[in-house]
């Protein structure tokens, strides 16, 4: 006659069960089951405007060691995309304390005016990652940030251009991107200005004080980050 299991071993099967469910979870979560806090060396990259507000406190909020930057001016997203480009020779700003050659996580601003279609954004932000794989091999995560967006993704008042609007197309291509790196690749969240009196003329460059001004909203984030 067949024996009914014990109390015990459906208890021990119902735990390991359980065990299995987790991992799996935390498996198919990809770059969410890497904790923001645990990088050892963070890397900003980006063009002057993203120096800007980086060399004005951001490091303040952050921790200081975990963080570094290489901006340069109107280094645009296609320059990025090409990996022979001098743009990659660019010194570090402020090192991290470890791993400063080889970041664990890279935070890339992408930008270039002159480009108005997703394909165009979606083949240069693939190049970008593509190169950034090759560069830096322990790469874990590579989280692609537009330009600050004005208050409401509007134009200013006194802006003479568009230079604080992103386009639409622009997040559908990092959608894109995204998608086809699941667990590597993720969206930044839409950063914008708390206000428009911290650009000059409309932006996309900022006043001294807009510059101290955001970077207490990207240090505020990326210390407090899930």
């Amino acid at each position: 006659m067949r024996s009914t299991p014990s109390a015990t071993f459906l208890s021990c099967l119902a735990v390991l069960l359980a065990a299995c469910s987790t991992s799996s979870g935390a498996a198919a979560s990809g770059a969410d089951a890497v904790s923001s806090q645990s990088f050892v060396c963070n890397q900003v990259m980006g063009l002057s405007v993203t120096g800007e507000w980086y060399a004005a406190g951001f490091e303040t909020a952050v921790t200081d060691g975990r963080w570094q930057a290489i901006t340069l001016t109107h280094a645009y997203v296609d320059l990025w995309a090409d990996p022979t480009n001098t743009v990659w020779t660019t010194p570090v700003v402020s090192p991290c304390t470890q791993n400063s050659n080889n970041p664990d996580r890279i935070l890339f601003t992408g930008c270039n005016w002159d480009y108005t279609t997703v394909d165009q954004w979606t083949a240069a932000l693939t190049a970008v990652v593509e190169n950034l794989k090759v560069k830096y091999p322990n790469v874990k995560r590579i989280d692609l940030l537009t330009m600050l967006r004005a208050p409401g993704n509007q134009p200013c008042p006194d802006a003479t251009n568009q230079e604080t609007i992103v386009q639409p197309f622009i997040d559908a291509a990092i959608a894109k991107v995204v998608a086809a790196y699941p667990g590597l690749v993720t969206a930044a969240p839409k950063f914008e200005a708390p206000n428009c009196d911290v650009f000059i003329l409309g932006g996309p460059h900022f006043t001294p004080d807009g510059q101290a001004a955001i970077a207490k909203v990207y240090g505020t984030y990326y210390a407090n980050e899930p």
